[in-house]
């Protein structure tokens, strides 16, 4: 065996795609500042000690690559040739196993495979004419790896000292969906400024299995992340110095100050799962009580006032489509991210990835710093700043009168009783917060409409007049009636939204009527919620249901949570608002279960928690066999549904409904029961099975207490005690 030449020696380290940066930065202080950054990689003079310091010790690198031999190539058999020539058994000897890996840049036209058996028949045939023996081939555990790359002009040939890639640092042994690499959290992490001696605290509000919390504790504490590694590619090679690596090893070891860590590292996640695999993979790493685990969701994030004012760090791996193949609006989500940093987290230090530079952009960093990176094959963008006060994404806007004479309007009699409404609910709307209420419904039987106030913008249901009814006069009583509008609150004409219907008939409020997407969103009880003014006949929210919504949230706290014919979900946030410990919500609609799950992301739910299911619910009642303590049932007064056998309608079905409801009940639960057919009756027999009690004046808020019938019926049903034997 030859003596090795380090002084012409080079080492070529690998990273992900984006991260060369941070690799040149940690490498210049690993093994000096000679180093320089390549495409994907850095590069610079070898040592001994220079290979086991960034084995042992780089928290970014992929792979340490030894460069044998450069040629351009000419064809196969050149190709052959050439690795004929490299002395591989200076290197290695035959009883030892190798895999080789081919690859090419995008521009280059090779079969890397069928070069994948040709540069193993030329290692294969050079060892059998130097030593008369030839080394195995394992593909899955190898003793010694090569790696051949073709670019545009040279093919590249390299033994790979650092063996299996460096970012599988050895403690990974549980995880969940869609784990990040621990080289890419490194790059996170450094992308924060993390560690910063008088900010030690760093919280993951998304941890998932923990990647990011054990990086950040390994990078606190100085654990050389390769301590934990199983065995190195350099451990088979000639010219292996094992001395000094096990000098090299026991001085990383006398650095490790995990054990001075002390709960500095926070990590919350919504799915227990995910905990749990956190939790095994902390332990794994040796880290053990120095980081603090807890499911939580991100609606539930918060900073004790003292803990927020000492300043610290917040990174986050959030979920984004092409990852999880997620088909609802993610930048809900990460409005909710912005909300908790805003309300928890000013002039703290943040940094997170994504796959859309507009979900970053909602975080309204200061002074932020965009990094490109590649999360697998997916391209990616680091965002990293500083959080400082801004304005709220959601703001109140009352609605106020203009002022103006009776005499000077359009329609006059219906001015002043929209003056007079106003003025009997304004107060109660500002004492209760209420930015979303009917104003007017069909009061004066010549303006016939429906009028309901959705945070500055008006919605506007004109209900189709009699056959009876001119049309012309008809259109020209509409026509006053929102010249007026306007005349007595100043409203513009963009803010209002007209819609013409019938009075509701079985599911006539699903239909679409136009296409534009444009959602806004209204607060009710804490619980943000979004709403489509255009698109369909209602809105998303209905209002009459307010005082039910704000009471499941009172009784939701622990409670397992069924909301059946769920339509957009709102009554599911206002119960995970209120503390439900697992929620279910069953719609036929992939349409309005898309809106339910964003309404869930924008108030920082997660469907680990809060799982939505497409089904008829009839059908699901059948089938399923799960129980909950709190059930809200709100049926639509008929459907025939391509997705139903049959058709439903309420009238006739309820019964059997309830019946199916109440077998799901858990003794001492809830059962709230309401529907919007006026002429609707309750099955007598349902009072002689379970204790029913009408609630309907109770649940009708004060923008719809009328005297007539009232727009719903609501009821409550309990499950009688069984009677002693």
């Amino acid at each position: 065996m030859t003596t090795f030449d380090w002084n012409s020696a080079r080492l070529v380290v690998t990273c992900g795609g984006g991260l060369e940066n941070f690799l040149l930065q940690e490498i210049q202080t690993l093994a000096g500042g000679e180093y320089s950054v390549l495409r994907g990689a850095v590069e610079g003079p070898a040592s001994p000690q220079a290979l086991y310091n960034i084995c042992l010790w780089s928290r970014v690198a992929s792979r340490v690559l030894l460069p044998l031999i450069h040629f351009p190539y000419r064809n196969e058999q050149d190709f052959y040739d050439q690795l004929r020539t490299v002395l591989w058994h200076d290197h290695f000897d035959n009883a030892h196993s190798i895999a080789i890996s081919t690859s090419a840049d995008a521009s280059v036209n090779v079969n890397t495979q069928f070069l994948t058996l040709k540069a193993k028949d030329a290692i294969m045939d050079h060892f059998r004419h130097f030593t008369g023996e030839r080394p195995n081939v394992n593909t899955r555990d190898p003793d010694m790896r090569i790696h051949v790359h073709f670019d545009r002009e040279l093919v590249s040939v390299a033994l790979d000292l650092s063996g299996e890639p460096l970012h599988k640092r050895g403690y990974r042994v549980a995880q969940n969906d869609a784990p990040m690499k621990e080289t890419l959290a490194v790059g996170l992490l450094m992308a924060a400024g993390w560690p910063q001696a008088d900010k030690p605290q760093l919280i993951d509000p998304m941890c998932g299995s923990g990647t990011l919390l054990i990086e950040a504790a390994m990078m606190q504490a100085n654990m050389a992340p390769g301590l934990l590694r199983r065995r190195f590619g350099f451990e088979c090679w000639r010219y292996h110095d094992n001395a000094l690596w096990q000098q090299t090893v026991s001085d990383a070891s006398l650095q490790d100050q995990s054990e001075q860590l002390q709960f500095s590292i926070k990590g919350y996640d919504a799915d227990p799962h995910a905990i749990q695999a956190a939790g095994r993979n902390i332990k794994s790493a040796g880290l053990e009580g120095c980081i603090h685990l807890e499911r939580r969701e991100l609606a539930h994030f918060h900073v004790h006032e003292k803990a927020a004012a000492a300043g610290g760090f917040v990174v986050c791996n959030p979920p984004y489509g092409e990852r999880l193949d997620k088909d609802s609006n993610l930048i809900y989500l990460y409005r909710a991210i912005a909300r908790a940093l805003q309300q928890n987290c000013q002039q703290w230090r943040v940094a997170l990835i994504t796959n859309q530079i507009e979900f970053a952009d909602v975080l309204q960093l200061e002074d932020p710093q965009t990094h490109r990176v590649f999360n697998g094959p997916i391209r990616c963008f680091i965002r990293s700043g500083t959080v400082v006060p801004r304005a709220p994404l959601f703001q109140p806007v009352p609605l106020q009168l203009r002022g103006g004479e009776s005499d000077t309007m359009a329609a006059p009699d219906f001015g002043n009783r929209l003056k007079k409404n106003f003025k009997q609910l304004v107060k109660w709307a500002e004492r209760e917060n209420v930015c979303a209420y009917r104003l007017y419904d069909a009061d004066i039987p010549e303006y016939n409409l429906a009028l309901d106030w959705y945070n500055g913008h008006f919605h506007v249901q004109e209900y189709a007049p009699p056959k009876t009814v001119d049309p012309e006069k008809a259109a020209k009583r509409l026509d006053d009636a929102l010249a007026t509008l306007r005349q007595v609150f100043d409203v513009a004409p963009s803010r209002i939204h007209l819609k013409s219907r019938q009075r509701q008939k079985g599911n006539q409020q699903y239909q679409k009527l136009n296409d534009q997407k444009r959602t806004m969103v209204v607060e009710e009880g804490g619980a943000q919620l979004l709403v489509n003014l255009d698109d369909y006949l209602d809105t998303g929210l209905f209002l009459d249901h307010r005082p039910t919504r704000l009471r499941l949230q009172q009784l939701a706290q622990g409670k397992r949570f069924l909301n059946l014919f769920c339509y957009t979900g709102a009554v599911t946030v206002h119960a995970a608002f209120g503390g439900a410990k697992k929620t279910v919500s069953v719609d036929m609609s992939a349409t309005y279960l898309e809106w339910a799950r964003n309404n869930l992301y924008l108030n920082g739910f997660a469907e680990a928690s809060h799982q939505l299911i497409r089904s008829d619910c009839m059908k699901w009642l059948k089938e399923t066999n799960d129980q909950f303590d709190l059930i809200f049932v709100d049926p639509p007064t008929f459907s025939n549904s391509k997705r139903m056998q049959g058709f439903f309608d309420v009238q006739a079905a309820h019964e059997e409904l309830l019946d199916l409801v109440m077998k799901r009940l858990e003794p001492g639960g809830l059962v709230i029961f309401s529907n919007n057919f006026r002429g609707f009756k309750l099955a007598e027999g349902l009072a002689a099975k379970y204790g029913v009690k009408d609630i309907t004046q109770a649940s009708l808020p004060p923008d719809f207490a009328t005297k007539g019938k009232p727009i719903h019926h609501c009821w409550e049903l309990t499950l009688k005690p069984k009677a002693t034997q």
